[in-house]
């Protein structure tokens, strides 16, 4: 894939936009950002903002990022790349644009303010960077299941779109409240609720559910105790693989420093 790596224009932020919303729909508790926000980051002077074009000129990644002169301290805010595409690739392309400017204008560090994604963590170490754990509490409370049945719906459907071998009907239950998920190749439905035989149903107690789909609690471990109770009429190996698409790890926005 060749990169054509350029400096953001105004022009940009309708498609910025439109990038970011398809790039968080794999992830839980995504910030909300709308065509005001990438109208103003488009244009900040002190800021260094930088798009990957494809061969057709499309953009299918940007980074974001800022120098302190003060304290010789280049920051990387954010990067997003088109989830059909190499992220590893586009990222790093990115990357390596906005560090050579750090270094051309005298950095002493660089930190980048990531999400917890695990291409990430395959990135930075092979660039030079290591981990930084500050102090803080991540926490998720569920007040009404039903509506975060409803808001977690997009994330289920992106992560089942991602399986090539797996069709089906899935039901996802918590606290006698559950949602059903047909897919079709990569067609996916979200069904009414109804008393239906599946091909795999998941139920959940309340804790294990926000857990889970947070990649803060082990599958295998929630399984074990009790937690989770999965019925399926799948070998053991597929349903494997559908609970390892749809319940990876470390798959929700939070800040992680490098």
């Amino acid at each position: 894939m060749t990169l054509q790596i350029r400096l953001m224009q105004s022009k940009d932020a309708e498609p910025l936009l439109r990038l970011y919303e398809q790039f968080v729909l794999s992830f839980v508790g995504s910030a909300k950002r709308d065509l005001k926000q990438f109208q103003g980051i488009t244009r900040k002077r002190d800021s260094l903002r930088w798009v990957a074009l494809d061969e057709q000129e499309r953009i299918i990644g940007y980074i974001w990022a800022s120098y302190v002169k003060g304290r010789r301290t280049g920051r990387i805010h954010e990067i997003v790349t088109d989830p059909e595409y190499d992220f590893e690739a586009a990222a790093r392309s990115l990357i390596d644009k906005v560090c050579r400017i750090f270094v051309e204008k005298g950095a002493a560090q660089i930190q980048a303010g990531t999400i917890q994604n695990p291409c990430y963590n395959r990135i930075f170490p092979q660039l030079g960077f290591w981990r930084m754990n500050p102090d803080g509490v991540f926490m998720y409370a569920i007040l009404d299941v039903e509506k975060f049945l409803d808001e977690i719906s997009p994330v289920i459907i992106q992560r089942l779109k991602r399986m090539r071998d797996w069709n089906g009907l899935l039901q996802i239950t918590c606290e006698n409240t559950n949602r059903l998920y047909r897919k079709e190749g990569r067609n996916v439905q979200v069904l009414p609720p109804a008393d239906v035989d599946t091909d795999c149903c998941v139920t959940f107690i309340m804790d294990a559910l926000v857990g889970v789909l947070l990649g803060a609690t082990d599958l295998q471990k929630a399984l074990s105790e009790g937690k989770i109770k999965i019925e399926t009429s799948q070998t053991k190996k597929k349903t494997n693989e559908l609970m390892n698409a749809i319940f990876p790890k470390k798959q929700f926005l939070v800040l992680d420093y490098w």
